[in-house]
């Protein structure tokens, strides 16, 4: 959409500071990252649209290009009609959410057997296709598929290898691909649009001003963790309670930092940068908000992505890690996303800064290292 905007008042204010550039041209790539991200909600074809190599699975979770993405197979052959009716039954393909053995084995034979899509719709339905056993007719349609388990056993989502069979049965059952991309996005650019739009529908027209004064009010205050951010405004919001963003009254309303927004009930849909969860976390740190860095605190602090990797560290009784810890490199200040001090051992997300960590003596490691390499690890912890 084309704007057309009248600064001429403002030129004439600026006229008399000199010679002041007022002709420019505002050149951007969201149109680009829309583009891409359309393609894969329809799916692209692996090894067609999309090479195998162009997939980054060295998170543990699938990354094209900035974009969280899925594999799976959309030929359901003469299965097609059952796969329709119940798409989570043994008879259907599952989809790969993660490094597993699976695309594992796919990189080391260098092809593939099957068609699979590239895709990251999120609503859970997948285009599927078949040949229909009695009429020999292609059928095709949008199928409920169920995720595959040794990708969450891979990445320990959700603590999903201790689970009993019964309740595994159940959590696939009741898995939620939107959730699951919501969990990882500090990996990736953005989530979604099909989810991020959620964000901006249904507030009033008055509601800028509401949220402003709540804000004010509370002096930037989160009212669930108590971290104070009057200098990082942008980074507490206002939540209404009950979901309801037309309900207004102050009843309903709660300033939350950013961190805490995105882990209320059906608010995952809210994106927060791995940097901003990054400054939450130093704040919080400043102003002596970890009184105790037990397992039930990390994981309601720590950024969901490491969700995994702390359920692993509880259940095999590690140390407890500490939050917001940085580290002055040159003047260059490094957050740490998770990380035990005493022992220099640092787990982090982005990994661009991990080369001066080391410089300074520490391990560091992504969450997936850590994960895939536990016994390693938890050497280094323990």
């Amino acid at each position: 959409m084309k704007l057309t905007v009248d600064l001429s008042a403002l030129h004439r204010a600026v006229a008399p500071l000199g010679n002041v550039v007022t002709h420019f041209n505002i050149s951007s790539r969201s149109t680009e990252l829309e583009s891409i991200g359309s393609h894969l909600t329809k799916g692209l074809i692996l090894g067609k649209d999309i090479q195998l190599d162009q997939i980054d699975g060295s998170d543990g979770i699938l990354n094209y290009d900035g974009h969280q993405v899925m594999l799976y197979i959309p030929d359901q052959g003469n299965n097609i009609q059952n796969v329709l009716s119940n798409g989570k039954e043994k008879w259907a393909k599952r989809v790969h959410v993660a490094e597993c053995k699976t695309i594992i084995g796919m990189r080391e034979r260098g092809r593939f057997n099957d068609r699979y899509d590239v895709i990251n719709r999120i609503d859970g339905f997948f285009p599927v296709f078949g040949i229909e056993y009695h009429s020999q007719q292609e059928i095709n349609g949008d199928a409920e598929l169920a995720v595959c388990q040794n990708c969450l056993t891979l990445i320990n989502h959700n603590n999903f290898p201790s689970l009993s069979w019964g309740d595994k049965t159940v959590f696939i059952q009741n898995f939620s691909y939107s959730k699951f991309f919501e969990s990882y996005s500090s990996y990736f650019k953005a989530l979604p649009k099909s989810t991020a739009g959620f964000q901006s529908a249904g507030y009033t027209a008055d509601w800028p001003s509401i949220s402003s004064k709540i804000r004010l009010e509370l002096d930037y205050t989160c009212e669930q963790c108590g971290v104070n951010l009057i200098n990082e405004s942008k980074l507490l919001h206002v939540h209404h309670i009950n979901g309801n963003k037309a309900n207004n009254n102050r009843d309903n309303l709660r300033g939350l930092c950013a961190d805490c927004h995105k882990k209320q009930p059906h608010h995952g849909h809210l994106y927060v940068s791995n940097e901003d969860i990054l400054k939450i976390n130093q704040l919080r740190r400043e102003q002596h908000k970890f009184d105790v860095f037990d397992y039930n605190n990390l994981l309601k602090c720590a950024d969901t992505a490491l969700d995994g990797l702390l359920q692993k560290c509880q259940s095999m009784r590690l140390p407890g890690a500490e939050l917001g810890v940085v580290i002055n490199d040159k003047s260059n200040m490094i957050a740490i996303d998770l990380c035990w001090p005493r022992r220099k051992v640092a787990v982090l997300i982005n990994m661009s800064n991990a080369k001066a960590l080391r410089s300074h003596g520490w391990n560091v490691f992504t969450a997936f290292e850590a994960l895939n390499d536990f016994e390693v690890f938890q050497a280094q912890v323990r």
